[in-house]
Order: C-alpha cells, then sequence, then structure tokens
C-alpha cells in the first residue's frame, strides 16, 4: 500500500512539473529574446524526465511484483498480500507449460488405458460365459435322486469347478466331480478347463475312482505351470447298487446325512498336480434312502468377515446348517445355506470362490 501511494505522489509531481514547465516555457518565449532560458529549462526538464522515468519504473516494478489473492472462507472473505517477484512468475510459467504439457501425455496414456480396459471388461466377459458353459446345465435329477448346485467365484472367473457324466445308458450310475485349483482368476480357471476335458475324456474308460483321479494327477503333472495344483472329490454314484464309491484328494470332506446324523468322508490321497508317485484309493459308502450327501469347497468354511483368521464360517455353522434342513429338497438346502452364509459376511463378498453340490437319495 505504501508503494502505491509513493507511484500517485510521483505521478502527481509529474503533472505538476510538466504544468511548470509548460508555463515556465511560454513565460520566456513572451518576455525573453533570446532562446537560452528556453533551452536550459528544456534540458533541465529532459533531466528530470529521465530521473522520473527510471524511479517511476522501480516503484511500479515493486507494486507488480504484489499479487493479491482473494479466499473465501464460510465466514467471509479475506485478503491476502503475496510477494511474487518477476523469477517465481517466470518459474511458475514454465511449470504450468510443463504441467499442461504432463496432463496432455496422462490424458494419451489414459485414452489407451481405458481402451485396455474396456477389452479387458470384454475378454472376462466371455471368459464368464465360457466358464459357465463348462459347468452343468442342470444336475442330476430322477426318481431315486435329486441335486442341486451353487457356484461363486470371487473374480469375474474362478478356479472352483464341477462336472458329471453318466456311464450307462438307463443313468443309474452318475461319476460326478469336484475341484478346487489353488489360487482364483484367469490362471485358475484355465487350469479348471484342463481338468475339466481330462476328465471328461478319461472317464470315457473308467475303471474306479481311484484310477481316474490317478490319471487326472498324471495328466495335470505333465501340464500344469510348477507350483499349480488342486484339491478334489470323484465319486460314482451307483443307485441301481445303492453304493457311492469316492476319492477324496485332501478336499474338504464330502459331508453325509445318515440315519439323523452327520459323518465327515475324508479317504483318497493328496493333492493332485504335484507328485508323479501319488497314490490314492476309494472308500464306498451304502446308499439307504434319505441320505443327502454335500460336496462343497473350502471357500465356504473359510470365508471371514474380519481380518481375524479364527472368526469364519467354520464347517460346524455349515454341518449345523445342513442338518436343520434336511428333510427339505436338494435346492432348498442349498439356498438355506446360501442365505446364512451370506447373512454371516454382512453380505460382503467372500475372499474365495465358493461352490456346493448336494445330492439327496430317494429309493
Amino acid at each position: 500500500m505504501r508503494n502505491e501511494n509513493l507511484l500517485i505522489f510521483f505521478k502527481i509531481i509529474a503533472i505538476v512539473f510538466s504544468l511548470l514547465f509548460l508555463i515556465l516555457n511560454i513565460a520566456s518565449i513572451i518576455y525573453y529574446e533570446t532562446k537560452i532560458v528556453f533551452t536550459v529549462l528544456l534540458l533541465l526538464f529532459l533531466i528530470f524526465l529521465i530521473s522520473f522515468s527510471i524511479v517511476y519504473f522501480f516503484v511500479n516494478n515493486s507494486i507488480s511484483n504484489y499479487k493479491e489473492i482473494m479466499e473465501t472462507q464460510n465466514n467471509g472473505v479475506t485478503y491476502r498480500l503475496s510477494k511474487i517477484s518477476s523469477n517465481i512468475l517466470n518459474d511458475y510459467q514454465n511449470a504450468i507449460k510443463t504441467l499442461k504439457e504432463k496432463n496432455m501425455y496422462i490424458l494419451g496414456r489414459y485414452e489407451v488405458l481405458d481402451t485396455i480396459r474396456k477389452k479387458y471388461k470384454k475378454d472376462m466377459k466371455n471368459a464368464k460365459k465360457i466358464q459357465s458353459s463348462m459347468l452343468p446345465k442342470k444336475m442330476p435329477k430322477n426318481e431315486s435322486l435329486s441335486s442341486y448346485s451353487f457356484y461363486n467365484p470371487v473374480e469375474i472367473i474362478g478356479g472352483d469347478f464341477f462336472d458329471y457324466v453318466y456311464l450307462n445308458n438307463d443313468n443309474s450310475q452318475i461319476l460326478f466331480i469336484i475341484s478346487d485349483v489353488s489360487g482364483h482368476g484367469i490362471d485358475a480357471a484355465i487350469i479348471t478347463a484342463v481338468i475339466k476335458t481330462a476328465f471328461r475324456d478319461l472317464s470315457k474308460n473308467f475303471t474306479s475312482v481311484k484310477d481316474l483321479i490317478h490319471d487326472i494327477n498324471d495328466t495335470l503333472i505333465n501340464m500344469m505351470p510348477n507350483g499349480y495344483y488342486s484339491t478334489m472329490i470323484v465319486a460314482k454314484i451307483d443307485l441301481k447298487n445303492r453304493v457311492l464309491s469316492y476319492s477324496n484328494a485332501s478336499h474338504t470332506p464330502l459331508l453325509a446325512i445318515r440315519n439323523n446324523s452327520i459323518k465327515e468322508y475324508r479317504n483318497g490321497g493328496t493333492i493332485v498336480g504335484l507328485f508323479p508317485t501319488a497314490y490314492f484309493y476309494e472308500e464306498e459308502i451304502e446308499l439307504n434312502n434319505g441320505d443327502v450327501f454335500l460336496f462343497f469347497t473350502d471357500g465356504i468354511i473359510e470365508a471371514s468377515k474380519s481380518k481375524n483368521k479364527y472368526d469364519v464360517y467354520g464347517i460346524n455353522r455349515l454341518k449345523e446348517m445342513f442338518m436343520s434342513n434336511k428333510a427339505y429338497s436338494a435346492e432348498t438346502i442349498i439356498e438355506a445355506i446360501k442365505i446364512d452364509f451370506y447373512e454371516y459376511l454382512d453380505y460382503r463378498s467372500p475372499d474365495d470362490d465358493c461352490s456346493m453340490v448336494i445330492f439327496k437319495v430317494n429309493y
């Protein structure tokens, strides 16, 4: 503010001296015959003008080095004077120019990344359709057996897989598989495609569930990268001879409700896809009217609504829901477990792929 007043003062002085010079020159022309007075006055005026211009320039430049900044606040408007030198202004201008160039580059990269994102989203959508087509569109159902399934990948596609084939023409022998590939996402989904292909091809020459898992193990060892493996259960449901044969390759236990009690079946062998010399064996379960079998992956019982690894849905809660709904249809049992499962998670997404399949015997 002081410099601004000084600038106004200089302007007034300039006007006064200019008027004074004009009056003196008029007087010199009227009263003096020689022009020497006029010349001296002109010379003095030029000296004054040059000196005044230099002083005015520095004062004006000093004032221009102040920038008024308005800040709006909740309680009104405040003003603050910030001293900014010409060098800083030049730096600001260069910085703005650089930021503008970088902004244009970022916008260009964003467009490229957005195009890639849209393509990825489209590809994943197609991948989901392909993986969905790999799962059975309907589960086995006849006078002696009903079944129902649930599948939910944590990402668009996942590493859980189940499938079945009929081993005879009257559909009384069903060969079923459920597997859980290590990890989830694209890599796990690709391996599930390998397992499906192996299961379908090898089942054409089926001899026993243990031999089938052994052959699947050999196939995966020769095709899967190091570090990937799968757990699985292969089960043959023979409705005519009333027996279920299974082999559990380190998968979650097969749960069965028989005679109003729940039993876990874990016999089988090690994980699939890691050990070339792995050996698998099988166990037979006699089928009775009202038996209910639940196959599931660990994404169900290991789901947690917190970071506490002990705060999980757990197999005991799964058993309770399974047992309390045993009298209902296979579909109703699955739906009841699903409701309880997502209520436990407060309807958040689980951390792993989740699958369940129920078979209910109706002799």
